[in-house]
C-alpha cells in the first residue's frame, strides 16, 4: 500500500446564510495514493463538489473552509498564503471543473487559452508556448486545428479534452475531476474516460473523481468514498463495493430483504433481470440535519441507535470504514419467516 500523496483529515466547509451556518461538508477525510482512481460519490447536494474546489481553496464566498487539513505531500494546503498556493495550482495539483463549456472563456481561441495558462506559470517565451499547446492537443487525441477555435465551434466532448489538456499542461501529481463527463452521452463518456486511464498511466498522477454514478466507479476507481450529507459513510477498496455488507445507503446487501439502497436504483445490462428500485425519500436539510445518523429516515434498517447518536467510522476490513451502528453487528441476510406455515 502506497503512502498517500493527498491526505484529507477532518476538512469541514461551512456557507454562510440567513439562517446561519450550513455545515455542507462535515469532518471529513480521505487520502488519495499515487497513481490511483478514488471516487467519490454520492446524491446531488451532497457536498461532492464544495469538497473537490475546497482542496484547491478555489472556493468563493459565501464558502468558509472552517477546520481540517489538506497535506499535498505531508504540505498543509490550508496553512499556505495565497502566493504560495499559486506555486501549487495546476503545478502540483489541478481540476477539472464540471461543465467544459463554463471552464473556458467564450471570446478567446483555444490557443490563446492554453498559452495564457503556460504563461501564468511561467512559461514566458511565446514560441515555447504555442509548441506545447500543440503537444497538450496530442496528449488528448485532439486535431491540431483545435487551436484556432473558439469553445462553441467544438463538440462538449472535445471542449472537454481541451480541459484536461489544460490542467495537465503542468504534470501535476492530482487531478481533482468534478463530474467531468456529466453533460456527455455514453459513448464520449467512455471515450474521455479511457483517455484519462491513459495519461494516467503515461504520467503517473492521482485522481480523485467526483460522481453521482455508482456503476461508473465500480468501473473506473481503485478506491471510493461515499458521501451522504456532508458526510463520508463509508470507504474502502472498489472491491469491497461488490457484495460485503456495510452502510445501507452506499453497499449491496447480499439480498437483504429489506434493503433500498444506492446500488439497486441503478439497472443492469447483464445478469438476471431485477426490479431497479429509487431510494425513498429525500436528502434532510443541512440547515438542520436530524439527530443521530443523518441517513435513519431513509434506512429500511435503522436501529433506534441510530437517532440518537451518530456512528462513529468502523474498520471493518484492512482500508475498509464505514460510519454505520448495523457495521457492528451482525447483519442477517435471510429472507423473513413467512406466517402462513409454509415458511
Amino acid at each position: 500500500m502506497s503512502a498517500p500523496v493527498l491526505d484529507v483529515r477532518n476538512l469541514s466547509v461551512d456557507y454562510v446564510s440567513t439562517q446561519g451556518l450550513v455545515h455542507v461538508v462535515d469532518d471529513v477525510s480521505l487520502t488519495l495514493r499515487r497513481g490511483e482512481v478514488h471516487g467519490l460519490v454520492g446524491e446531488s447536494g451532497c457536498g461532492k463538489s464544495t469538497l473537490a474546489r475546497s482542496l484547491l481553496r478555489v472556493l468563493g464566498p459565501p464558502a468558509v473552509i472552517s477546520g481540517g487539513q489538506v497535506l499535498l505531500e505531508g504540505v498543509d494546503l490550508m496553512a499556505m498564503s495565497a502566493r504560495q498556493l499559486d506555486a501549487v495550482r495546476w503545478v502540483r495539483m489541478a481540476i477539472v471543473f464540471q461543465g467544459a463549456i463554463d471552464a473556458l472563456n467564450p471570446v478567446l481561441r483555444i490557443e490563446e487559452q492554453l498559452v495564457d495558462a503556460l504563461a501564468a506559470h511561467g512559461v514566458r517565451d511565446a514560441h515555447e508556448a504555442s509548441e506545447r499547446a500543440k503537444k497538450l492537443l496530442d496528449r488528448v487525441s485532439l486535431p491540431r486545428r483545435v487551436l484556432t477555435a473558439y469553445p462553441h465551434e467544438l463538440s462538449g466532448g472535445m471542449r472537454q479534452r481541451v480541459v484536461i489538456a489544460m490542467a495537465l499542461a503542468l504534470e501535476p501529481q492530482v487531478l481533482l475531476m468534478d463530474e467531468p463527463t456529466t453533460a456527455l452521452d455514453v459513448v464520449v463518456q467512455a471515450e474521455i474516460l479511457d483517455e484519462l486511464d491513459r495519461l494516467r498511466r503515461d504520467m503517473g498522477f492521482a485522481v480523485l473523481l467526483v460522481s453521482h454514478d455508482l456503476p461508473l466507479m465500480l468501473e473506473r476507481c481503485d478506491r471510493i468514498s461515499v458521501m451522504y450529507a456532508g458526510r463520508v459513510v463509508e470507504s474502502g477498496p472498489v472491491d469491497a463495493f461488490r457484495g460485503l455488507p456495510s452502510h445501507p445507503y452506499a453497499k449491496h446487501l447480499l439480498g437483504h430483504p429489506y434493503a433500498q439502497h444506492l446500488l439497486q436504483s441503478f439497472p443492469r445490462l447483464d445478469g438476471p433481470r431485477t426490479i431497479s428500485r429509487a431510494l425513498e425519500g429525500s436528502p434532510p436539510s443541512l440547515h438542520a440535519p436530524p439527530p443521530g445518523c443523518r441517513f435513519h429516515p431513509r434506512c429500511p434498517a435503522a436501529l433506534p441507535v441510530c437517532k440518537v447518536e451518530a456512528p462513529k467510522p468502523t474498520e471493518l476490513a484492512v482500508d475498509h470504514v464505514a460510519a454505520c451502528h448495523l457495521a457492528t453487528q451482525p447483519l442477517s441476510l435471510a429472507p423473513p419467516e413467512r406466517g402462513d406455515g409454509q415458511g
